[in-house]
């Protein structure tokens, strides 16, 4: 690597400020990068020529396709497309994680270069402030995977083609610096190249050749990838010398929005403030504090002028960096939500209105997004595609803030005022995180609703200045969760389920049998995996094993005409675990099995319950049915997000931002229909992963990330096509009619589709033609008259009960004036003690009246079914009364308890005979 280095005329020295060794053309004291460097090319760009974000790509894509590179389209940026580890692609190797990098899989080209929009969410407190953070940010990549048998190119080639690159679009070599460094992340390591100019560090070289192992230590891996990043943002940047990067990259965007709020830009701020930024490792807030400190001295000015000036510039540059972010979001699939990556993109939707609430703008986030996608769909046309969606989304998400917003405001109060009773006076930020996270109110609004409703001096609400990057950290990664797996050395078992459907019985060979109490057999399974079930391991099975959302098959193993119920079966690994149970129930008949030799080679029967094995595959056809008529209906967006397969009843989760509503599942179910009826012939192969991927699409992985090199395609032509291992019917007649049951939102983005199928989809309408008889039967109408007979009905009701409340209400106040007469005086204080018919509410109704309207200082009300209230007026506590804890007391009297408020209590018991006693109890309290 260094060879090539010396031929391009760069010579190895050492940074006098940072220590670090690099390699320059010139000599020079600094390595080239910041702070070291100072950005050298603001006001005075590197190049002649100033490219826009877009230009740089095109050069960039047009000069390695000319050195025999690949140019492949941008991958989504919701990378759990095709991972299950990481939520979003935060750099373009992610694109190609594990499958490729693992060697599992053939990359779709190599070499091959690639702009893909990444988003990292780890610095975006820093965006808009700091000149150069983005959300989401374009890196360009050459990338090459070196076999043994096969080396593309490696350390030189790499070297000498970004040289080359960065020579091609005008930056004069003997600018650059290379400065070496190490690499490691995702259980990989290998050195790496920081490529500098002025100051700025332009991209990364990075050469995988390592496993880091459990231990620390280093090994080699067989296919060593070129993994490289070029920040293409910076390139506009550098190239064209603007105050910021987000000048360089989205002018067109953030003119209007500074036409819209008339904001007045001092460039010398901005440069300044980019210029220092470039000194500093912005990490956090204290960062930030240290910049706009450095920022207003440089230029002689307060900290608050500095701010006047540079906030609502920044604002508008967050605006901008946060609708292109949410841009690509939407467009790849993801839906706002309260988990997942659906919290990081509501996350950036509603930092995005913060920041224009913060700048008074009147203009919706619906008319903002219109801004951004004008603009950015010139270059994204698959964006284009999906702008009704992003629009319908925005304005949802909108509407859903606002009553986030108006609801939490209670939330905010009643959790200060539970804070305050256990003595805090300032809220922490584990509580700040929660009610973000729960409740959705940002941690601004909370600050103001404790301003406005609480004395600073008793209670105080402090923001971190990294809030949001705290949030977005805990949230960027999936969760997977733990699991002790079973190790089992065996052969494979071959699955004849795959080779034919209808197999039902089959004949095998006994491998092993697994036991509960043995250690001979025990091939390192966990205490805590153990069963209690012998489990059989056959050569070959008919048993189709759970998985995919699907329950395994049931049935019969005859082993010497001795019949062994199959209660379950799984796959461990490429083995299939049968757990039997006798079929008389008897433990002692497993005695058989105690000795191995008694069974192990031997030929045993299996037999499947076919009748669920049909139901569940009929289940599992139509749920690729459904998945493909619902996006017909909802919108190409539509992916599932879960799935359960049953006997009478599946369900299926399917990502939308909206309720279904009626007349959708009505049109979901009636597609999913015709689709049966056109009896299609499912077409199942065997791919490898590589050719599934390049003719189908992420569509392939609608029920979640497959593993292995092979996968199994299940293609319904002209309809649907997943990589699927679940059984399903030949044709999609075989089915039979689906029956959509109901639907309901089991989280924020997420709605549930309960279904039939077969059989069971005839049950389900017959049950409900039940309903609609019996209920006509009641009524003593027709099924055609009943909707027009229960509206009568319940409008009758609803009068009636708004009339019977009218007389009861009527009834309470005649008692009340008839009561007003019946007052006692105990230590200067009105009381109104009595007994009256009526029901709790109607207690409290007369007994707050008196107390609320000056009538009496205190009521207290009992009824002949043992129920007590008791209220107070204000002069009453004043004067050291506790209605609460008299009533709790008086109600002892009646066998049972209560409690409540200074102001209202209750109680009640089972001895309704004592309620005299109980009143009286309550009067020698006040007494007291």
């Amino acid at each position: 690597m260094t060879e090539i280095l010396k031929e391009l005329g760069y010579t190895k020295q050492k940074c006098e400020t940072c220590g670090n060794v690099f390699w320059s053309i010139p000599e020079r004291a600094t390595c080239g990068d910041a702070p070291c460097d100072e950005y050298e090319f603001i006001g005075n760009p590197a190049t002649d020529y100033g490219y826009d974000l877009f230009e740089i790509q095109k050069a960039f894509r047009e000069f390695f396709e000319n050195r025999d590179h690949t140019s492949i389209p941008r991958y989504p940026v919701l990378a759990k497309r095709w991972r299950d580890d990481v939520f979003l692609v935060g750099a373009s190797i992610y694109d190609f994680q594990p499958w490729v990098t693992s060697g599992l899989v053939d990359p779709p080209a190599n070499p091959l270069t690639i702009a893909q929009p990444a988003i990292r969410l780890n610095d975006v407190d820093n965006v808009g402030r700091t000149g150069r953070h983005m959300t989401c940010f374009t890196m360009g990549a050459h990338h090459a995977f070196n076999r043994p048998e096969n080396e593309i190119y490696w350390k030189d080639d790499t070297v000498k083609l970004c040289h080359d690159f960065i020579g091609s679009i005008g930056i004069n070599p003997e600018e650059i610096t290379f400065i070496e460094s190490w690499w490691e992340g995702g259980g990989n390591a290998g050195p790496c190249y920081e490529v500098c100019v002025r100051g700025v560090e332009l991209a990364t070289l990075v050469f995988m050749q390592y496993k880091i192992l459990p231990n620390g230590d280093k090994e080699e891996i067989p296919l060593k990838t070129v993994d490289t990043g070029y920040g293409l943002e910076r390139f506009a940047w550098i190239s064209q010398g603007t105050p910021t990067a987000y000048d360089a990259c989205f002018a067109p965007v953030i003119n209007k929005l500074k036409e819209i709020t008339n904001i007045d830009v001092d460039e010398k701020i901005l440069a300044e403030n980019a210029q220092i930024a470039g000194m500093m490792d912005i990490e956090t807030f204290a960062d930030i504090r240290s910049l706009r400190e450095k920022v207003a001295n440089k230029l002689n000015i307060s900290i608050e002028e500095l701010l006047k000036s540079a906030e609502p510039m920044e604002a508008i540059y967050i605006i901008a960096d946060h609708t292109r972010c949410l841009a690509f979001m939407l467009a790849d699939g993801i839906i706002p939500s309260n988990v997942k990556e659906g919290y990081l993109a509501r996350l950036v939707l509603r930092r995005t209105i913060r920041f224009m609430k913060e700048l008074e703008m009147k203009e919706s986030l619906s008319d903002i997004m219109e801004i951004q996608l004008d603009f950015l769909t010139k270059f994204y046309p698959e964006i284009k595609d999906t702008q009704e969606h992003i629009m319908n989304i925005i304005n949802l998400e909108e509407e859903r803030y606002a009553k986030t917003i108006e609801k939490g405001n209670r939330v905010v109060k009643r959790t200060i005022k539970n804070l305050k009773k256990q003595n805090k006076d300032i809220m922490p930020v584990e509580t700040l995180i929660d009610l973000y996270d729960a409740h959705g109110m940002p941690p601004e609004t909370v600050q103001e609703i404790a301003k406005e409703n609480f004395p600073p001096e008793d209670f105080s609400v402090v923001i971190p200045d990294n809030f949001f990057t705290l949030v977005a950290s805990q949230h960027s990664e999936e969760k997977i969760p733990s699991e002790s797996k079973l190790e089992l050395d065996y052969p494979p078992t071959d699955l004849l389920f795959y080779d034919d459907f209808y197999i039902s019985k089959f004949e095998a060979e006994v491998i092993d049998v697994i036991e509960n109490d043995t250690s001979k057999n025990n091939n390192g399974i966990d205490e805590k995996e153990k069963n209690s079930e012998i489990a059989i391991i056959l050569d070959q099975t008919a048993f189709y094993p759970e998985g995919g959302g699907q329950p395994s098959d049931i049935g019969y193993l005859n082993i010497e005409g001795e019949n062994y119920r199959v209660k379950h079966t799984e796959k461990v690994g490429d083995v299939v675990l049968h757990k039997i149970i006798p079929d008389n129930g008897d433990n002692k008949d497993f005695k058989y099995f105690k000795n191995d030799t008694d069974i192990v080679g031997k030929s045993i029967t299996g037999i499947i319950d076919w009748d669920r094995r049909i139901a569940l595959a009929r289940n599992h056809t139509a749920t690729h049915l459904i998945i493909a008529a619902s996006k017909r209906v909802l919108g190409d967006h539509i992916w599932q997000a879960g799935a359960q397969k049953g006997l009478k009843r599946s369900r299926l989760d399917l990502s939308h931002y909206k309720r279904i509503n009626q007349d959708e599942v009505n049109e979901i179910e009636r597609i999913a229909n015709e689709l049966v009826m056109e009896n299609i012939s499912l077409d199942i192969n065997w791919m490898n992963r590589d050719e599934a991927d390049k003719k189908y699409g992420f569509t392939l992985y609608q029920g979640g990330v497959v593993p292995g090199s092979i996968i199994r395609v299940i293609n319904i032509p002209n309809v649907d096509v997943q990589a699927c291992a679940g059984t399903h019917v030949p044709n999609t007649g075989d089915i039979g009619l689906i029956k959509i049951n109901k639907t309901e939102r089991i989280q924020d983005g997420v709605e549930r589709l309960d279904f039939s199928a077969g059989i069971a989809a005839v049950q389900s309408m017959q049950i409900n033609d039940e309903y609609l008889r019996n209920s006509s039967n009641i009524f003593k109408v027709t099924p055609e008259q009943l909707p027009k007979t229960c509206d009568r009905f319940f409008s009758e009701w609803k009068s009636q009960k708004n009339e019977i409340g009218k007389l009861k209400s009527e009834i309470a106040d005649l008692k009340i004036n008839s009561l007003t007469d019946n007052l006692d005086v105990i230590n200067n204080l009105k009381v109104l003690k009595q007994i009256i018919e009526g029901d709790i509410k109607e207690l409290q109704n007369i007994a707050t009246d008196f107390t609320d309207n000056g009538k009496a200082d205190i009521a207290i009300i009992g009824n002949n079914d043992g129920k007590i209230v008791g209220a107070a007026s204000s002069s009453a506590i004043g004067s050291g009364i506790k209605i609460n804890e008299i009533i709790k007391e008086a109600a002892q009297v009646l066998g049972g308890g209560g409690g409540g408020r200074p102001t209202l209590a209750q109680g009640a018991g089972p001895r309704a005979d004592k309620i005299e006693e109980a009143l009286q109890l309550a009067l020698k309290l006040l007494d007291k």
